[in-house]
């Protein structure tokens, strides 16, 4: 009698240990789709940050470009009389600052993609510890329904 006990007991840590093993797998699959969906997500964002890295290149030549011939008044120089003096202002206070601006605007931008995809990869750091503490649980397990089925 007694070892039919001792069957019922270890039939029950068998299955107890199958069911365990069972959820860490479905936990480790789960973490390591999330790993994949931030993995092209930061995929994403590096093409967009080339893109934005372009831009802000461009715009900032372009302001350059634009202040130095704002400070050196262009070609406004031959030009005289009330509307030159209105557009040489308009030229100097709207269309450089907006330059500028538009730059500090991509930079922002620029700087939250970088942030995103920081903490992405922060995030996937973390889940892939989490997934080596999930494969040592699944690997000890194993080791105890190898033992339970001896």
């Amino acid at each position: 009698m007694g070892n039919t006990n001792d069957e019922q007991r270890k039939a029950r840590e068998l299955q107890n240990a199958r069911n365990e093993k069972s959820g860490y797998e479905r936990l480790k699959e789960e973490k390591e789709n999330i790993c994949r969906e931030n993995d092209e997500k930061i995929r994403r964002l590096k093409v967009v940050k080339n893109n934005l890295e372009t831009q802000k290149d461009t715009a900032k030549s372009r302001y350059d470009s634009l202040k130095d011939y704002a400070e050196g008044a262009g070609e406004f120089t031959e030009w005289i009389g009330d509307k030159r003096d209105k557009t040489v202002n308009e030229f100097n206070n709207t269309i450089v600052p907006g330059y500028k601006t538009y730059v500090d605007r991509i930079d922002e931008v620029l700087d939250a993609v970088c942030d995103e995809i920081t903490r992405l990869q922060n995030d996937n750091l973390r889940l892939n510890g989490d997934i080596l503490g999930i494969v040592s649980a699944i690997n000890s397990l194993i080791n105890k329904i190898r033992t339970l089925c001896n």
